[in-house]
């Protein structure tokens, strides 16, 4: 298990710090997951969106840009963050399962649940 920082537990009441992933909601199509950094900007079509304002404002907020324009900062929850993948599948062959399983620490007894869809076309 890795040891994990209470401060920085998913809890949708927690306000974005600086080095916090957040998935920027553009759009019911146009997501986007990004590390708030306070030295940088997002530009989109919708204006400027310094990272410096996001922090200290609860997961949720809408957040204007110079241009009036506007994002959503939400927390990543599993659902989100699959939905803001660039790759939805991958194709594992034995070698690479193998490395997959090194790296879980699996051993004979572990329940594992793998899901998946494969679809011929």
């Amino acid at each position: 298990m890795l040891p994990v920082d209470p401060n920085k537990k998913l809890s949708f009441t927690r306000s974005i710090c600086d080095g916090d992933l957040v998935i920027v909601y553009e759009g019911h199509d146009n997501m986007k997951a990004l590390k708030v950094c306070k030295d940088l900007v997002l530009q989109n079509r919708f204006g400027v969106f310094k990272h410096s304002d996001w922090i200290g404002k609860p997961f949720g907020t809408k957040v204007f840009s110079n241009k009036g324009g506007f994002i959503y900062l939400l927390a990543p929850t599993p659902e989100l963050w699959t939905l803001v993948l660039s790759h939805r599948t991958q194709i594992l062959y034995i070698a690479n399962i193998s490395l997959v399983i090194m790296y879980l620490e699996l051993v004979p007894g572990c329940l594992v649940l793998e899901s998946g869809l494969e679809v011929d076309l």
